[in-house]
C-alpha cells in the first residue's frame, strides 16, 4: 500500500446488499462505471476497473524499448508496468 493515510467510513448495507461508496472515496479513486471486488484475508477490497485503449500495449513497449530494455528484461518490465496500470497505479520509468 502507498504512504496514504488509511481512511474509513461506516456505511449502510441495504436489504438488497447494495452499498453506496462515499463521494470522497469515489472521487479519490476516479471510479467509473465498474469496480472489481475481491475477498482478501477476510476483507472486501474494491478497486476501480481501469480501461485502457487498444494502443496501450504498443505505446508501453515503445517507451520501454526507448528506456533501453530488451529481451527477458523487457518482458518482465512490460508485465510489471501493465499490472501497475491495471491496478490504477502510475508507473515511472
Amino acid at each position: 500500500m502507498n504512504n496514504e493515510m488509511i481512511k474509513s467510513k461506516i456505511i449502510k448495507v441495504s436489504a438488497q446488499r447494495h452499498l453506496v461508496i462515499p463521494k470522497e472515496f469515489y472521487d479519490m479513486l476516479n471510479i467509473g462505471e465498474e469496480v472489481t471486488i475481491e475477498l482478501h484475508e477476510g476483507h472486501l477490497v474494491i478497486k476501480p476497473v481501469v480501461k485502457v485503449d487498444e494502443a496501450f500495449a504498443e505505446n508501453l513497449l515503445e517507451e520501454l524499448v526507448a528506456a533501453g530494455l530488451s529481451g527477458e528484461e523487457l518482458l518482465a518490465k512490460f508485465k510489471e508496468v501493465k499490472q501497475m496500470v491495471l491496478n490504477g497505479e502510475r508507473p515511472s520509468f
